[in-house]
């Protein structure tokens, strides 16, 4: 049997991707911006929403030193979720400002 007589298929190309655009791209900072001002909205709804969810309640007449609050668990919930979000945002926007100042190409 001889090598052209064979049936297997070809291998296709396994190089690498070589990509067009590099990392360093200075529009990043204006998306790290824009994502900084969602994130500052977003802690302004989270201490919104936490105000929301704590009622006080009226003083005791024996106790008047005493304070009580109650906590409506949707709302505390909420708050914390806007604020889970917030940090979220907040860290891509610390990682879109790295790409866009320190990422530069290898070429020399």
């Amino acid at each position: 049997m001889t090598a052209a007589g064979t049936s297997e298929p070809e291998a296709p190309d396994l190089a690498w991707p070589v990509g067009t655009a590099g990392l360093n791209e200075p529009k990043r900072a204006l998306v790290a911006a824009a994502e900084l001002v969602a994130a500052a909205l977003l802690v302004w709804l989270a201490v919104w929403l936490w105000s929301r969810g704590t009622v006080p309640l009226t003083p005791i007449a024996e106790r008047p030193d005493l304070a009580f609050e109650r906590y409506e668990g949707n709302w505390i919930g909420a708050a914390v979720a806007a604020g889970t979000l917030a940090l979220v945002v907040v860290l891509d926007a610390v990682r879109q400002v790295t790409l866009a100042v320190r990422a530069r190409s290898r070429r020399t």
